[in-house]
């Protein structure tokens, strides 16, 4: 990494350093944010597992919970959210989490929660997300059965009337749905063949538009500003456009300034904003959990195979 970078990142990290925050329960009451999340909430006690990141004592409590009482749709979604926060915590090559059994689960229980509540939002992104990581961790290209799924949950959820914050805002509904979709659409190559094959396909433009209203719904947040960035990066490298490749870097830097929160995927958002910052090539391909092939070479030899 250029010593300019180094230099970069290490500036804006340090302003990123955030003041001591209010206890959970002052956030929540203080927050006058669409959907917050209340002390008063019937699950609240598994809100504070999920803000203070103890993911496996939430799915423990949360599917115990969900044993006794399967008529409470949220129940289906506190599960399948610990599921998604225990595997974004590790590498997708790590020998020793089966990611992809992580996921399936994931998808599982939210499936299972749809059979009951087939409207439910929250459901609704959770399957999402459960497709689409195992989309990812698979490899797109190997993953095109799933996409309209996925692209149908996601645009569900990014649509509903349904709304939700989190304690401290580290989910956000529909704003996550919206940023979901827009990496979804940067992600899925704009090929005439993966139309055929899934029904659907990539588009830029889309990726950007859906970023602008996750970012216009939670300003601020790190990782929607991290991928706004990121759908830039790739239209310049897709166009050689120097204005978008200012954007992308300006967007970029924005979410360092921004403070992470403690062991969340704040902390992994910041680290992979270096890489990208170092090598905006990387931008088209980028996923959270490991690089995507979206290449025309790749794409070629899908459509030999046909």
């Amino acid at each position: 990494m250029r010593l300019a970078t180094v230099a970069l990142i290490g500036m804006l990290c340090t302003t990123a350093a955030a003041d001591e925050p209010l206890p959970p329960e002052e956030q929540a009451l203080a927050s006058t944010e669409p959907g917050q999340v209340k002390p008063d909430n019937l699950h609240w006690d598994l809100e504070l597992l999920y803000f203070h990141s103890q993911w496996q004592e939430g799915l423990d409590l949360s599917r115990a919970r969900l044993a006794e009482n399967p008529d409470d749709a949220d129940l289906y979604w506190h599960v399948a959210r610990f599921l998604f926060e225990m595997g974004e915590q590790v590498d997708r090559n790590d020998p020793t989490v089966d990611k992809v059994d992580l996921y399936r689960q994931m998808i599982e229980v939210s499936e299972a929660g749809l059979e009951r509540f087939p409207d439910h939002a929250h459901l609704q992104f959770a399957v999402g997300i459960g497709k689409g990581r195992l989309g990812t961790t698979r490899g797109v290209l190997k993953s095109l059965s799933l996409l309209k799924d996925v692209e149908a949950a996601w645009s569900h959820a990014a649509s509903s009337d349904y709304v939700y914050r989190s304690i401290d805002g580290g989910e956000q509904l529909p704003c996550d749905a919206q940023l979901t979709l827009g990496i979804f659409y940067r992600l899925v190559p704009d090929s005439w063949i993966v139309k055929v094959l899934a029904g659907t396909r990539g588009d830029l433009q889309r990726s950007q538009r859906s970023l602008e209203a996750a970012n216009a719904c939670s300003p601020g947040d790190i990782g929607i500003l991290k991928e706004l960035g990121v759908t830039h990066l790739c239209i310049a490298d897709r166009e050689d456009d120097a204005v978008h490749l200012g954007l992308g870097r300006q967007f970029l830097e924005q979410s360092l300034r921004q403070p992470a929160r403690g062991d969340s995927t704040d902390m992994v958002d910041h680290q992979h904003i270096g890489m990208l910052l170092e090598d905006p090539s990387l931008a088209c391909g980028y996923s959270r959990d490991g690089q995507q092939e979206t290449d025309a070479k790749a794409l070629r030899r899908l459509e030999d195979a046909q």
